[in-house]
Formats: structure tokens, C-alpha cells, sequence
């Protein structure tokens, strides 16, 4: 509570102090609000005109090409439009086309109406329903008005010309890139039609790659081989029957009987046999069952032969082995034949094995440059391919933006300025001024009595000093003072009422005459 109470002593304390330092109020407040008033009256006054816009960023074309041309952001290309609409290019051409630069001689003139306009001209709009709006103020209607006018102007000419500049730009790039693409992809065709005149030879069919073709020639080696060896199995076989017949003997063991063939082509199979699988395998076991059971079938012919005697005459004997002889020749000749026709084709197939394990350094560098080749050409085509695509797509934007604009700009309120001026509102400045002066004069006088303070009690000097009050003496002149104060007073109050009947004199005049000056322009034009 003591708190409270001291804190309301000293709010009570420079509140005294200000009312006695009144003098410094009034002085600063008739030294700031004439000048004030003074410039708030001379203040022109000034037209805003405005216009309002609805860009439409959607077309009846739009959905049906779809995924068919190239379409980028409409609506943030116009937002971003519409905040470099205040470029220093843009309002340059402004104020040429509203003829304010010939109110400039200099070119730092000019720059100087630059910088006014941007800050004049007021582009604000909301990029959810892309409507925006345009003002700017002037003390002359006319200027606000055609400042106003070339401003939306600019605006719709800039959308136009960006998207026709565009468009040219992106199909001159276009062209460009596929003329590059298509010299490229001409030089690879180039590479890749040498490199196969060139080394195609070296590789493999096209239709196998190395690898396989090795392997396979392998195979074929093998078999070559195997049927050398079958070949010359038999042909060690017939030539061994040929060595142990005797054209001119006669002995029974020369003798021809039905078995013989049969016997000549089950050993024929067992030697073929043995080649490829082992003594008890049962195909082999089986061979040699039916061989000795033919062999014992013809020793029984030969022993009943022997038994008949003298009955058969020698020379019959001479002439069937004669003709086996002859036979066995025959086969042994045929047998050398292909004998020798096989060890050709073995040699040509070993011929071919080393020659392609003679390459099997080589291969992968050419597979790998016909690879990289390769790839290189592929990935050129589709460049260009998409390319031409992108081309195509551009083509049919550039058409559908020629039939119908992609965006379309409906003025919703066109250019106008309003018949009263918007400003400077007089009414309030008078009053901000009469304010002004006011809390400058409190100001002022509350720092003097901080500065030289006046004691009105016994408890500010006890606060000062530190010392206790033991009492109060009057002043001795204490009527002439009061005399003087109320002398103050009269002084104050007089100037206070001369500057609030000035400061109603001002309102008054700007009430009557600012309207009749609002009707006098409103017959003019």
C-alpha cells in the first residue's frame, strides 16, 4: 500500500511540475503546429485511380490436350508476372506511355520519376482467385488515371509477348538440338557401320557370341574324334581278315559259310562298343554272348564240311575265297577312304579350336568397343527420338495456343479515378499536427521540471536532501505570487483557446471549401 501511495505522490509530483512549466507547452505547441498546419494546407490534392483484373488460367482446351503438349504452371507463371510487373523496365515504359517523362529534362530526373512510380503504383491480388487490382495516386486525375491505363496495358502486352517469345525461343531450341542429335547420331550409324566392315569379321556369327561358337566347335572336335577312332577300329579289324586269308589256299579255315558277315558285323559293333563303354557293360557282354555263339555255329559248319570229304572238288573252295578276298578288299579300301575323310575333318575342326582360343585376348576388347559403340548410338536415338517428340508436342501447343490463349484477361472494373480526391485527408493531419504540438510542449515541459524541479512540498525535500522537515515557513510576498500565477494562467489559457479557434478555423475551412471545391470539379469535367 506504501507503494502504491508513493507512487501516486510521485505520478502527483511531475504532473505539478509539468503545470508549473505550462509556459514551455504552449510555446512548442505555437511553434510546431503552425508549420504543420502551414504544410498540411499546402499539401495538394491528389486522385487515386484504380483498376481491377481476373486473369483465367483455365481453358476448354486444356483437359483435351492433357499429356499431349507442353503446358507449365499457368497460375505461378502469373503470380510471378504480376510481382515484376514494377520492374525498372516495365515502368519505364510506363511512364513514356503516359507521357511523364517529358516533365523530366535530366536523365537523374528521370530516375527519380522511376522511383516515385514504384513506389506510387500499387499492384496487389490474390493468387487463389487470380484477381488483382492496380492504383496509384497523382494530385492530377488525368496522370493517375492514364498511369493506371498503361499499367494494365503492360501487363496483358507482357503475358502475350512472353508466351510468343517463348515459344519461338523454345522451338528455335528445339531445332537446334535436333540438328545437333541428328549430326550425332549420324556420326555413331558412321562408327558403328566401320567398326562392323571393319572387325566383324573377327567376331562370331551374330547370332551366337564367342563363347558359344567355341564351345560348340569343341563339340564338334570331339565328335570328329571319336568317329577317327571308331574308323580306324574297323579298319584294323578288316585288315587283319584280309592278312589272314590266302586267295590260293584251300584250308577249311578259309572257307566262307553263312555266319561269316554276321560274325564280321558283331565284332564291328563290339569294337564300337568297347570305345565307349567298359568289359561288363551289359551292351558289351551281350555282343560277345551272340559272337561266340556264332563262332560255334561255323565251327560246326566248318566240322561238317570237313566230314564230306572228297565229295567237294578244291578248285570251288579257290573261287569262294577268291571272292571273300576280293570283298575284304573292297572293304578295307572303303574304310581308308573314310578313315582319311574323317582326319580331314578333324584337322579342320582343331584348325578352327585354336583359332578361336588364338582370339580369346582379342575378343572382349572388340565386344567391349561394339558394346560401348552400341550403347553410344542407342542412347543418341533416344535423344533424338524424344526430341522429336518434344517437337511435336511444342508444335501442337504452339497451334492450340493460336486457335485459343492459353490465358484470358477480363477486366472487371476498368481504369477510373473518383470524383473526390483521396487525399491528403486534412482533417486528420490538422489534428495529428494539434497533437504533435501538444505532446511536444509536455514533452519539453517535463524535461525542465527534471531538469531545474520546484519544490511545492516539505516531503519532495526530504526526499531530495535526505534530511527531516521539521517545518514550513510561507513566503512573505505570497499575495504577489498569486498574482502572477493567475497572471500565467490567463496568458496560457488565452493562448490555448487562440490556437484551438485556429485550429477550428482550419477544419471549418477545409470542410467548406474542400467540398465546394470537390463540386466546382465535378461541373468542370
Amino acid at each position: 500500500m506504501r507503494e502504491i501511495q508513493q507512487a501516486l505522490e510521485l505520478l502527483s509530483t511531475y504532473l505539478q511540475g509539468v503545470w508549473l512549466r505550462r509556459r514551455y507547452i504552449i510555446i512548442t505547441a505555437w511553434l510546431v503546429c503552425p508549420v504543420g498546419w502551414f504544410y498540411v494546407y499546402k499539401m495538394p490534392p491528389t486522385y487515386e485511380a484504380s483498376a481491377r483484373l481476373y486473369v483465367e488460367s483455365s481453358t476448354f482446351l486444356e483437359p483435351i490436350l492433357r499429356g499431349l503438349t507442353i503446358n507449365t504452371s499457368q497460375r505461378d507463371e502469373i503470380n510471378l508476372m504480376a510481382r515484376t510487373l514494377l520492374s525498372r523496365t516495365n515502368l519505364q515504359k510506363i511512364a513514356r506511355q503516359a507521357d511523364l517523362d517529358l516533365q523530366t529534362k535530366t536523365d537523374q530526373e528521370f530516375e527519380a520519376l522511376i522511383d516515385r512510380l514504384l513506389k506510387d503504383i500499387k499492384v496487389s491480388g490474390t493468387s487463389r482467385e487470380n484477381i488483382y487490382s492496380i492504383s496509384y495516386t497523382n494530385p492530377q486525375p488525368q496522370v493517375a488515371l492514364k498511369v493506371v491505363q498503361e499499367t494494365l496495358n503492360t501487363f496483358m502486352e507482357n503475358r502475350i509477348g512472353s508466351n510468343r517469345a517463348d515459344s519461338q525461343a523454345a522451338q528455335e531450341f528445339l531445332d537446334r538440338e535436333i540438328a545437333d542429335y541428328e549430326r550425332r547420331l549420324a556420326e555413331a550409324e558412321h562408327r558403328l557401320s566401320e567398326f562392323k566392315q571393319q572387325r566383324m569379321n573377327v567376331l562370331p556369327g551374330s547370332e551366337t557370341n564367342y563363347y558359344t561358337q567355341l564351345a560348340a566347335e569343341k563339340q564338334r572336335l570331339e565328335t570328329a574324334q571319336l568317329e577317327l577312332s571308331e574308323m580306324e577300329t574297323r579298319l584294323a579289324a578288316a585288315r587283319g581278315q584280309l592278312s589272314g586269308i590266302n586267295p590260293a589256299d584251300g584250308s577249311s579255315s578259309n572257307i566262307t559259310t553263312q555266319y561269316d558277315e554276321r560274325i564280321r558285323q558283331l565284332q564291328t559293333q563290339l569294337d564300337s562298343a568297347l570305345i565307349r563303354f567298359t568289359d561288363n557293360h551289359p551292351d558289351v557282354l551281350e555282343i560277345r554272348r551272340l559272337l561266340d555263339s556264332l563262332v560255334k555255329q561255323r565251327e560246326n559248319e566248318l566240322a561238317a564240311l570237313a566230314k564230306a570229304g572228297n565229295a567237294n572238288s578244291g578248285s570251288g573252295f579257290v573261287a569262294t575265297q577268291n571272292s571273300l578276298y576280293h570283298e575284304l578288299q573292297l572293304n578295307v579300301a572303303r574304310l581308308e577312304t573314310e578313315v582319311a575323310s574323317t582326319r580331314v575333318r578333324v584337322g579342320a575342326f582343331q584348325r578352327r579350336v585354336t583359332e578361336l582360343e588364338g582370339r580369346l585376348n582379342l575378343i572382349p576388347e572388340i565386344e567391349a568397343e561394339f558394346s560401348g559403340l552400341n550403347r553410344d548410338y542407342n542412347v543418341t536415338r533416344s535423344k533424338y527420338e524424344a526430341l522429336l517428340a518434344r517437337r511435336e508436342a511444342a508444335e501442337l501447343a504452339r497451334r492450340a495456343d493460336a486457335s485459343e490463349q492459353d490465358v484470358q484477361f477480363k477486366i472487371i472494373e476498368p481504369p477510373r479515378v473518383p470524383f473526390e480526391p483521396s487525399g491528403p485527408n486534412r482533417r486528420v493531419l490538422y489534428s495529428v499536427v494539434l497533437l504533435i504540438g501538444i505532446g511536444a510542449g509536455i514533452g519539453m515541459a517535463f524535461l525542465r521540471s527534471l531538469i531545474s524541479p520546484v519544490l511545492s512540498r516539505a516531503s519532495q525535500l526530504a526526499t531530495i536532501s535526505n534530511y527531516p522537515v521539521f517545518g514550513v515557513i510561507s513566503h512573505t510576498r505570497k499575495a504577489q505570487i498569486l498574482r502572477q500565477v493567475r497572471m500565467h494562467f490567463v496568458y496560457f489559457s488565452a493562448l490555448s483557446l487562440l490556437l484551438l479557434s485556429l485550429y477550428i478555423v482550419l477544419m471549418s475551412n477545409d470542410i467548406i471549401f474542400g467540398r465546394s471545391a470537390e463540386l466546382l470539379l465535378r461541373v468542370v469535367r
